[in-house]
């Protein structure tokens, strides 16, 4: 690693602690890492230079982790579709459609349910 990385790293890693994220004893599971993971005040688990990561005790888990990242991953590429239908629609038609406005906002509200459910206290027990 580089010494300008290096300095990247623990630079994010103070900011971490600055924010109130405790230090874990587990070290990032990316191969090679080795870097000490961080709880934020949220729960999350993240690394410094990997971001948001997993700690699963079991197969069960980590295929259980796997198919929320997934599914995530799916409503993220819904929602900013969605986002870009209604940011581009002409006023004229937001006007004379509203109710298909409506429709498409009911949506972005049921990903974003769906997405906090995920990651609600249920899904952050198992994966952090």
């Amino acid at each position: 690693m580089a010494i300008e990385d290096r300095k990247i790293i623990e630079k994010k890693m103070a900011e971490l602690l600055k924010t109130g994220a405790a230090m874990l004893a587990q070290k990032c599971p990316v191969d090679g890492c080795y870097l000490p993971l961080f709880k934020l005040k949220t729960g999350e688990v993240i690394c410094p230079e990997h971001g948001r990561v997993y700690i699963v005790k079991s197969d069960e888990e980590a295929k259980e982790v796997v198919s929320r990242t997934l599914v995530l991953k799916v409503l993220e590429d819904l929602e900013g579709r969605v986002i870009d239908v209604l940011s581009t629609l002409p006023q004229h038609l937001i006007d004379e459609g509203y109710r298909d406005v409506i429709g498409w906002l009911e949506v972005l509200e049921r990903i974003m349910r769906i997405k906090k459910e995920l990651f609600s206290e249920g899904g952050k027990s198992k994966a952090s």
